[in-house]
């Protein structure tokens, strides 16, 4: 009797093989009938940052990285030179004027100084006299003085500008004493010295 050999079920074709789907891409599928992308295939890869390795190249980068960000933030008013930047400031242009400056309020008291003549005007002459007072101790009490009566003629000022300022705006920059104190600051210069330069003339009414 020919004893036959078990019969073997076929091997699968090395060619076709079946993988399994999991659950998270067979729901990843959309309405268009495509799967939706990875997050990590959506973002862009950024290539590799490597540390600077001296204290010679750390330097380099952080002058480089400094220079693109003062470069982004250049206005028209950083890229003037600087003899428009002295015609801009003498003719009040905000783009240019310094933080103490700025401001309605300001603007009130330089054509309130502009506009009144002061004891303040003639503070450069008194210069000589301070000078003396080193020599002679009892000038200093004039000294005093006239340093007393400076600073009550900047409180007054500086409260008549802030009323002033109130009832144009509404608000102000600053208290009445910080606002006399500006005023006062321009008062003892020269008209021709004063920057912004004098828009209202002696007399005007402002």
């Amino acid at each position: 009797m020919v004893k036959l050999l078990p019969r073997r079920d076929p091997e699968p074709s090395a060619d076709v093989v079946d993988e399994p789907t999991s659950s998270a891409e067979s729901t990843s599928v959309d309405g268009k009938g495509r799967p939706t992308p990875k997050r990590r295939d959506s973002v862009v890869q950024r290539g590799p940052v490597s540390a600077p390795k001296t204290r010679k190249e750390a330097y380099a980068r952080q002058k480089k990285q400094s220079k693109s960000v003062r470069t982004a933030r250049k206005t028209p008013a950083t890229q003037m030179t600087a003899q428009q930047r002295r015609v801009a400031l003498r003719a009040g242009d905000p783009s240019v004027l310094p933080k103490r400056d700025q401001g309605p309020t300001r603007k009130l008291a330089r054509d309130y100084v502009d506009s009144h003549r002061m004891f303040s005007n003639f503070l450069l002459l008194l210069f000589p006299l301070m000078i003396v007072s080193y020599l002679l101790p009892y000038i200093q009490f004039a000294v005093i003085a006239v340093f007393l009566l400076l600073i009550v003629e900047w409180n007054l000022a500086g409260r008549k500008i802030h009323k002033m300022a109130i009832e144009r705006f509404g608000k102000t920059e600053g208290g009445a004493m910080t606002i006399g104190f500006y005023a006062g600051s321009r008062a003892y210069l020269p008209r021709r010295w004063r920057l912004p330069a004098p828009q209202v003339s002696l007399g005007d009414k402002i």
